[in-house]
């Protein structure tokens, strides 16, 4: 038997339709016992870029820097870690706590597992909606360097709270309960698809 963290849920909801993101990084935070709202992380904490049509030819930002539309828009993308560490090291400096939120991208599971579950602290986990396989998303123009950023779709972030056995325990933001078990295996394989992008807090 595993450890499962018991950890305040939100769901997403039509008030954030493409803010699962925000949703994981604000259950962790309140888990850590700081006072904020969705809204508030997201109007005063996440770095936004807008997207735009050029001559036919998506723009926009990149998405480990910059979230990539608005939360609050149902046809905006996302964001990938750098953009959730940023936002979170600048709530954990203006609510005045010595946390500091770190890139784990690339480390496995049982690392994670270990190195957040065992201290007891959720992890911010890329994988899909509903354990689906992801697929070759919408392309576009990264504004500030030209490079082209190619999104992954039916990406969904998810908090890991925990294990059980041959499952992985979430909090996920699209289910309206807490603590959803998912296939350990499948679970792993998903967050491959997305690179094992992940964020961890050191306490």
């Amino acid at each position: 038997m595993g450890t499962i963290l018991k950890v305040p849920h939100i769901e997403q909801t039509d008030e954030w339709p493409a803010g699962d993101e925000c949703l994981c990084a604000v259950m962790l935070l309140r888990y850590l016992g700081i006072r904020i709202t969705v809204n508030e992380f997201v109007d005063f904490f996440l770095p936004q870029g807008q997207m735009s049509r050029k001559e036919g030819q998506l723009r926009g930002c990149d998405p480990d820097k910059e979230f990539a539309g608005s939360p609050y828009e149902k046809n905006s993308f996302g964001c990938y870690p750098g953009v959730l560490v940023k936002a979170m090291n600048d709530c954990f400096l203006q609510k005045g706590v010595p946390y500091r939120a770190e890139d784990a991208t690339g480390k496995s599971t049982d690392e994670l597992l270990t190195e957040g579950i065992g201290k007891g602290v959720p992890v911010i986990y890329w994988a899909s909606e509903d354990m689906k396989p992801t697929h070759p998303g919408y392309s576009w123009v990264c504004k500030k360097d030209g490079k082209i950023i190619r999104w992954t779709a039916g990406t969904q972030c998810m908090l890991l709270i925990g294990s059980d056995v041959n499952e992985l325990v979430f909090n996920d933001p699209m289910m309206p309960e807490g603590a959803v078990h998912y296939s350990r295996m499948t679970a792993v394989k998903r967050h491959a698809e997305l690179d094992k992008r992940a964020v961890m807090v050191r306490l």
